[in-house]
């Protein structure tokens, strides 16, 4: 509907009569108008010159926001196009955003940028949906024309990286909100130079970007739940900061717990011990623990888990010491650890006899005689096996170890 208001109007013809909607009192049409869709009163600004300069002057002039999310691919590219145009400059005083998603809103935007659009410099919004396209010095071109933005928002716009953020803090210092969520080139470095150019930034999401994050000694950190969005995250330190509770842990772990690889607690004193239980299924890829300082109890040892699966270039050498370190240990998933041995299980068994649970799928250097001797050696009530054997090797391993331990459950 927006490229209708490029179209002629046609004058009346002899003896043609003016619309009877136009002969209604102008405060009544006007009250019309402000209660019809947007949409719709576009539409009405093609009948006639009379109709255009109302909405012009009555509609167009109280426009705050325009949403184009939901027009379908061209037609994106039209709406701004015709947005950015310097001539509805003065009917849209007090337009101050746009929202639009698609690659079809990317070319309007450079266009308005180049030509230094007045629409530009008025917007304190900008928000653009899964402009896959956008590049990063094209982005520098646009908020050049845009100075004045208070919200930013680029979600899905995955070319962008450390560049793009360090433009933002460059050219954009009242920026109060940023949505630079799925930026999959976002570093440290890009981080630090928005937040030291946007002093005044409020809200900033980062899901699927961060992967390294050092919050060390920030005593009015607490909601690190919020954390959790950020599945990339592989390192997370928040050494010295007080406020973090085990809940908000916890929600923070069951949104990114799956990648990290090295997590630093120490002198959170906030954090209790029950934030161990489950720490192994949840972060099982965990390499780095330090809880220095935390209130841990006996009790908060007892479920100690462990997840290995395919971490299959680990042996005998590397997993028997932390095995040994770790004496409460209940819970441990081997799957696919190719390389270990009946060694290991000899010194699991000495190490570890609360072990409760074990998955050695796939462990095929694994005997029947060191699988038992092990169910024998510990609490064993869970044990899964395939892979190891053929099929009649199977079955009497599981013979086996019902025998050792009736009430031990099997899965293979």
């Amino acid at each position: 509907p927006t490229a209708l208001m490029d179209i002629e109007h046609v004058p009346l013809g002899p003896g043609e009569q003016p619309l009877p909607l136009l002969q209604l009192p102008s405060l009544c049409l006007t009250r019309i108008m402000h209660l019809l869709p947007f949409q719709s009163c576009l539409l009405l600004s093609v009948v006639c010159r009379e109709l255009r300069d109302l909405v012009q002057r009555e509609i167009l002039r109280g426009v705050r926001s325009l949403a184009f999310d939901n027009l379908p691919g061209t037609h994106v590219g039209e709406a701004l196009a015709w947005t950015f145009r310097s001539s509805n400059a003065p009917h849209l005083p007090f337009l101050r955003s746009v929202s639009a998603s698609g690659s079809a809103a990317l070319q309007p935007l450079l266009a308005a940028a180049a030509s230094q659009a007045a629409v530009l410099r008025q917007l304190t919004s900008l928000q653009l949906d899964c402009v896959k396209q956008l590049q990063e010095t094209q982005l520098e071109a646009i908020l050049t024309a845009c100075p004045n933005l208070e919200v930013l928002s680029l979600p899905r716009c995955g070319r962008l990286g450390d560049a793009a953020a360090q433009a933002v803090g460059r050219l954009l210092p009242r920026l109060r909100v940023a949505n630079c969520s799925d930026w999959s080139a976002l570093g440290d470095g890009g981080v630090a130079a928005l937040a030291l150019g946007c002093s005044g930034l409020e809200d900033v999401a980062l899901d699927g970007c961060l992967r390294e994050l050092l919050l060390r000694q920030c005593p009015r950190v607490s909601l690190v739940g919020l954390l959790g969005r950020c599945r990339a995250l592989t390192s997370l330190d928040l050494s010295g900061c007080p406020r973090v509770e085990t809940s908000a842990l916890r929600s923070m772990l069951a949104g990114c717990g799956g990648g990290l690889t090295s997590l630093q607690l120490n002198g959170c004193v906030g954090v209790g011990g029950e934030a161990l239980v489950g720490l192994g299924a949840a972060c099982p890829r965990l390499a780095r623990l330090n809880l220095r300082g935390l209130t841990l109890q006996d009790c908060h040892l007892r479920d100690l888990s462990l997840s290995l699966a395919w971490c299959t270039k680990i042996t005998d050498a590397g997993l028997a010491p932390l095995v040994e370190r770790n004496p409460g240990l209940q819970d441990l998933d081997m799957e696919a650890l190719y390389l270990c041995s009946d060694a290991l299980l000899g010194r699991l068994a000495a190490a570890a006899p609360r072990l409760d649970r074990l998955c050695i799928r796939m462990c095929h250097r694994l005997s029947a005689a060191a699988i038992v001797d092990l169910v024998r050696a510990t609490r064993m009530s869970a044990l899964l096996v395939s892979g190891i054997m053929d099929e009649a090797g199977t079955l009497d391993l599981v013979a086996r170890v019902k025998a050792a331990r009736p009430g031990c459950t099997m899965h293979w």
